[in-house]
């Protein structure tokens, strides 16, 4: 089967962050490598965000309907008939069962990024939820049966981490990556930062997204150890470039997985608690908590440790980029194409 068109519904604001678009972005690439095209269908997007997805050559659509409700849903099924797609992909929390029964009843091939399996209802032809631990019993239990698939074999990742440079592990890992996302809507990055900067030895990085809203505060953090980067064109390049990376989960971790940089990962929801303490566990991340409960004592004590290590750092860095090899984002692609064919 020909790729053809793709639709993707997906929203990016401070609250939800950019996570849900950053990641169907990666699939639209995916899906232009293979020869089709993408439209994207937003109710919000920050203007940065908007000038990424459309400098990729694809077409950005604004949704006029409150987000997930029924004039959302007639409204995406509109512009999927218009554009003559193969697939329409909904991503986020705020698309309901009603509105994916709306969607697929209309006559649309729908196909579901998920985390929480937590919706009564799944009426889509696809299912991908890329986290650790998922069983797809969550998904039966619910009445789908629909094909599920399932883990980090499925991680999208963007092009740019593929043809990213690969660090090597130094013997001393003092260069640190601080981002927590797109948004950072608990404001943690300053925090990790007053906690890092009386470490003179550390060259801090904060990265702040395209939907940070704190950015003025930000750059007037001061010190000859710290570098403000705001809404990085190059994020592969800024993690190649790095020893070790505090984050809040979500999809950087999985980016830096694949990049195998150390990661230390807090956790704002109970999927990415969840996936952050059997990533510890099996010794690939360092579990930091969650982001309620930031201790800065603990921080520098752990980054520390790990500064300290190179045989602790090389060995994380493997076990990271066994576990995420880039290429989730072209399997999720054959997936859909091979049940198009059928």
């Amino acid at each position: 089967m020909k790729p053809g068109s793709l639709v993707i519904r997906a929203d990016a604001n401070v609250s939800i962050g950019t996570g849900h678009v950053m990641r169907c972005l990666a699939l639209a690439e995916a899906w232009q490598d293979a020869g089709g095209s993408a439209s994207f269908l937003s109710a919000e997007l920050p203007d940065a965000l908007r000038a990424r997805i459309t400098a990729n050559g694809i077409r950005l659509v604004h949704v006029d309907a409150i987000p997930g409700s029924s004039q959302d849903a007639v409204a995406t099924a509109a512009q999927a008939r218009q554009l003559q797609r193969s697939w329409t992909v909904v991503d986020g929390d705020r698309f309901p069962g009603d509105f994916l029964e709306n969607l697929h009843g209309a006559g649309v091939r729908v196909l579901l990024v998920d985390d929480f399996a937590d919706r009564d209802v799944f009426p889509v032809d696809l299912i991908v939820n890329p986290n650790l631990g998922v069983d797809t019993q969550e998904y039966r239990a619910r009445g789908s049966h629909t094909q599920v698939l399932v883990g980090p074999k499925y991680v999208l990742l963007r092009r740019e981490f593929h043809r990213a440079r690969q660090r090597r592990t130094d013997s001393k890992g003092n260069r640190v990556l601080v981002t927590l996302g797109g948004s950072d809507p608990g404001e943690l990055t300053q925090r990790i930062a007053a906690a890092l900067v009386s470490c003179a030895d550390l060259q801090l990085m904060l990265v702040a997204g395209a939907g940070y809203s704190k950015v003025t505060a930000l750059q007037k953090v001061s010190a000859p150890n710290i570098r403000v980067i705001v809404d990085s064109q190059n994020i592969a390049d800024l993690m190649s470039e790095s020893d070790l990376a505090v984050i809040a989960a979500g999809g950087t971790l999985w980016e830096l997985l694949s990049m195998g940089c150390v990661v230390l990962s807090y956790a704002r929801n109970t999927v990415q608690k969840r996936v952050v303490r059997s990533l510890a566990k099996d010794g690939v991340v360092v579990d930091m908590g969650e982001t309620v409960d930031f201790s800065a004592a603990s921080l520098v004590s752990e980054v520390r440790r790990l500064a300290d290590s190179q045989a602790l750092r090389e060995q994380m860095a493997a076990r990271g980029r066994r576990l995420v090899d880039g290429l989730g984002a072209a399997r999720v692609v054959e997936a859909m194409l091979h049940l198009g064919a059928h």
